[in-house]
C-alpha cells in the first residue's frame, strides 16, 4: 500500500538522509502517529497521514492544522512538538533534502501492488509526493540530458520537469510488487517526457538505452530486476 511506502521511505529519509539516531525517529513517528489520531477525529484521514499521496492536499492538511485552535493548543503544551513533526514531515514530502540521485536512493525499497482506484476507467494509485521528491532529487535536471532546457515555474522558481514512469502504471498487471517508486520515477524535461509517450520507436529506444542502465540496479533493489530488452520492450 502506499502509506507503508511513505512510511518506510520516511524512516529511511530519517536514518540515511538525516542521519538520526533511533530515539529521534521514533519521536518524529509519535508526533505523525499523534497527528493522524487528531486528524481521523476531525473526519480528514480514515487512519494515518502516511495514506495522503498528494502534495497539494498535504498543503490542506497543513492549513487545516496550524489554524485550528486545539490543535495549536495542544501543540503549545506539548511544547510545539506536533507542529516541528508535521514540518519535518512536510520538509520530507518536499524532497528538501533529498538533492542529487545517489541520496533518494537510498530510499529504494520494495513495496506491495498499490491500490487499484476505480473512477470512470481504472488506474493504478500513485503518489505525487515521491515524483516532487523525484524531481527534486535530479535538481530540475532532465535525466536523459541535462543540457535540455525549459522554462521557469512560477509554482516553485524551478525549471519546469516532469515526472515519467519508467515502466508505465498501465504495465502494473504483469509485476507483483509497485511500479510507483522512487527508482521507476524519472525526471524529464517536457519535450523528452511527450517523445518517451508518443514519439517513434528508434528515437524512444535511445533514451530508453540510456535510462536502463541509469536505473537497473536500483529498479532490481526495487523488486523490479529485469533485463534490458524486457524493459526496452514494457517502456516502449
Amino acid at each position: 500500500m502506499q502509506e507503508y511506502l511513505l512510511q518506510e521511505s520516511y524512516c529511511k529519509y530519517l536514518r540515511n538522509i538525516r542521519g538520526l539516531k533511533e530515539s529521534s525517529v521514533k519521536h518524529y513517528l509519535d508526533a505523525i502517529n499523534y497527528i493522524s489520531k487528531f486528524l481521523v477525529k476531525k473526519g480528514r484521514i480514515n487512519s494515518t497521514l502516511f495514506e495522503i499521496c498528494d502534495i497539494s492536499e498535504l498543503v490542506l492538511v497543513k492549513e487545516l492544522l496550524f489554524n485550528d485552535v486545539t490543535f495549536i493548543d495542544l501543540d503549545k503544551r506539548g511544547h510545539q512538538m506536533y507542529s516541528a513533526g508535521f514540518n519535518n514531515y512536510f520538509r520530507f514530502a518536499n524532497g528538501v533534502d533529498m538533492v542529487g540521485i545517489d541520496v533518494i536512493s537510498k530510499l529504494d525499497t520494495v513495496i506491495s501492488k498499490p491500490q487499484k482506484l476505480e473512477t470512470q476507467v481504472k488506474t493504478w494509485n500513485r503518489s505525487s509526493i515521491i515524483k516532487r521528491q523525484v524531481l527534486n532529487a535530479a535538481e530540475y535536471k532532465c535525466e536523459f540530458d541535462e543540457a535540455h532546457l525549459t522554462f521557469i515555474a512560477k509554482s516553485n522558481g524551478k525549471p519546469y520537469m516532469e515526472g515519467h514512469h519508467a515502466i508505465p502504471m498501465n504495465r502494473q498487471d504483469k509485476f507483483d510488487n509497485s511500479l510507483d517508486v522512487y527508482a521507476n520515477v524519472i525526471c524529464l524535461c517536457p519535450i523528452c517526457h511527450r517523445m518517451l509517450h508518443y514519439g517513434e520507436n528508434n528515437v524512444k529506444e535511445t533514451v530508453l538505452n540510456k535510462l536502463y542502465y541509469k536505473r537497473a540496479d536500483r529498479l532490481a533493489v526495487s523488486g523490479l530486476k529485469m533485463s534490458h530488452d524486457e524493459f526496452v520492450n514494457l517502456a516502449m
